[in-house]
């Protein structure tokens, strides 16, 4: 059975692989998922020093997948996160 945390980091990543934007803040991705914001910023820190989502500050910042959605298994995610 996967945790809260491995089901919306999961959540966040499909989010993140179907959109057509080249990076989203993570508040666009809470609000969207349903995932309360904190917890979220915190799981992308997490993903994002594992090597599975990257950032970029500023105006038009926010994260992004850091290699393409085929290449990123579930295993490694509920690993990273669990």
């Amino acid at each position: 059975m996967l945790s809260m945390k491995a089901k919306y980091a999961l959540k966040a990543l499909i989010h993140m692989a179907q959109s057509t934007s080249p990076t989203l803040p993570s508040k666009q991705i809470a609000e969207a998922e349903d995932i309360p914001q904190k917890f979220l910023d915190n799981i992308l820190q997490e993903l994002r020093q594992n090597g599975v989502v990257d950032s970029k500050r500023g105006i038009f910042g926010g994260y992004f997948l850091a290699r393409p959605a085929s290449e990123i298994r579930l295993g490694d995610i509920i690993r990273i996160i669990d």
